[in-house]
């Protein structure tokens, strides 16, 4: 798993926060190295996605792109208003293969130059396979970060694309469950703030709408099931929050390090430990360790809740041991002796 990209703004729209996720993003490298840089020593859990998961997922892509993506130009014949054999395909990796940051800008030009015909008006292809995109922050580290959607489809009735992307997730019925859902939407709504970029740059007047579309594994068998629109207005707003949090941090941090790497100031940051932490950061128990005896160590709705009240203050407050002093320990204490009732009460 990495920080950079489209999920660098995910992991930040979901805890725009965290100053330590801040340094990660700036940070060249893994999460595994910044980890090992930060705590001196390498780090020995698993961490990332299965393997099975990466294979399954690969595979999915490939049934999907083989044959000039027969299987994709057949779920999308129906959107694009054409047979699937006449479905157009460009596949931009044939054209610039590899990760490598000159292959992703040669294949960033690319999707430039057909944006820009088809906004033109000039023949372009219905569907784009793995396009390039970027969306910019501002001058200073990391001044953009590169997007890049599965495809984008054209629309017929506009003229522009829609960003979508594949996951190979086993659902019934084109239903997924919430907590996958809503990680992949605000993917997409890193796509449209990209696409958005793009289209300011051939004509301000293009309206890009908050539109995504997912394309999900079918359950006996890894091929597509027709593809589900999304309505991303809310995944675009909290994408825009986490590119806010970035700019935040980057300002902080490069104050501290007076020219030194992200990581030697790790210490001086803010964490901001989260339930979900544990299962998408390699800085979790770090980031926990750091928050011990106090409410964020038992997760965001402690910490919510609770504020900078110590766990045992807590349990004072609780038993009466402690009289609040303030509104704020008041409400506390009301909520936690009501919680305790209610718990007595069920167990009675």
């Amino acid at each position: 798993m990495s920080v950079k990209g489209s999920t660098a703004l995910v992991r930040l729209a979901g805890n725009p926060t965290c100053e330590i996720l801040g340094a990660m993003v700036m940070q060249e490298g893994s999460e595994k190295r910044f980890y090992e840089r930060v705590v001196g020593e390498p780090y020995d859990r698993e961490f990332g996605e299965r393997q099975s998961s990466k294979r399954r997922g690969v595979q999915f892509e490939q049934n999907a792109f083989a044959g000039d993506a027969r299987l994709l130009r057949e779920a999308f014949a129906g959107f694009v208003r054409k047979d699937p054999d006449a479905v157009i395909v460009r596949n931009l990796v044939d054209d610039f293969p590899g990760a490598k940051d000159d292959a992703r800008i040669a294949r960033l030009r690319l999707t430039r130059s057909i944006l820009a015909d088809a906004a033109a008006g000039r023949q372009a292809p219905d569907i784009i396979l793995q396009p390039q995109l970027l969306v910019p922050t501002q001058p200073g580290p990391r001044p953009y970060f590169f997007i890049a959607p599965d495809i984008l489809v054209r629309s017929p009735e506009t003229g522009v694309y829609l960003p979508g992307d594949l996951k190979s997730f086993v659902v019934r019925e084109n239903e997924v469950g919430k907590g996958d859902l809503a990680r992949v939407r605000l993917q997409l709504g890193a796509q449209v703030l990209a696409l958005r970029h793009e289209y300011i740059r051939i004509d301000p007047a293009i309206t890009v709408q908050a539109r995504g579309m997912l394309i999900f594994s079918r359950p006996n068998g890894l091929s597509p099931h027709q593809p589900r629109f999304e309505d991303l207005g809310g995944a675009v707003e909290a994408i825009q929050i986490g590119i806010g949090a970035f700019l935040r941090h980057r300002n902080r941090i490069n104050g501290l390090r007076a020219g030194a790497e992200p990581f030697t100031v790790a210490s001086d940051l803010n964490p901001n430990f989260q339930d979900g932490c544990l299962s998408s950061c390699v800085m979790a128990q770090w980031c926990r360790q750091r928050v011990a005896g106090r409410a964020g160590d038992m997760g965001e709705v402690a910490g919510d809740v609770l504020g900078s009240i110590s766990i045992d203050h807590a349990i004072a407050l609780l038993t009466g041991a402690l009289e609040p002093q303030t509104d704020h320990e008041r409400i506390v204490a009301e909520h936690l002796r009501q919680l305790a009732q209610n718990q007595e009460e069920a167990a009675a």
